[in-house]
């Protein structure tokens, strides 16, 4: 995938995400609170871009959905760091990973 290909597939998911943002995108990914949302932009690399997306096929749900639950489980974790609840969480969340990481290897 060219440069050009990979720009137009962002400003293709960039617009879907903004014309559904109000609208669930799964049982896993649905909003919690009705509170106005706000863009956040970063930089990422069309590796990482690759990543993401790989990622996100690979759990059936949007990339967006993918790295905004990446960031709140930062956050959350920042927040509270030694509450056992939120380490219980992330470790769920991690094993959750580990098996789409494993049933996509034998998928392969």
């Amino acid at each position: 995938m060219n440069n050009k290909n990979l720009e137009q597939l962002i400003n293709q998911e960039t617009e879907a995400s903004e014309l559904a943002h109000d609208v669930p995108v799964s049982d896993k990914a649905v909003r919690k609170s009705r509170t106005k949302s706000v863009i956040y932009s970063v930089r990422l690399t069309p590796e990482q871009i690759n990543e993401i997306q790989h990622v996100a096929n690979a759990a059936d749900i949007p990339p967006s959905a993918l790295v905004r639950d990446w960031v709140l489980q930062g956050l959350t974790n920042e927040k509270h760091g030694s509450d056992v609840d939120a380490i219980l969480d992330s470790l769920v969340k991690d094993v959750n990973q580990l098996q789409r990481h494993l049933s996509q290897g034998k998928a392969s």
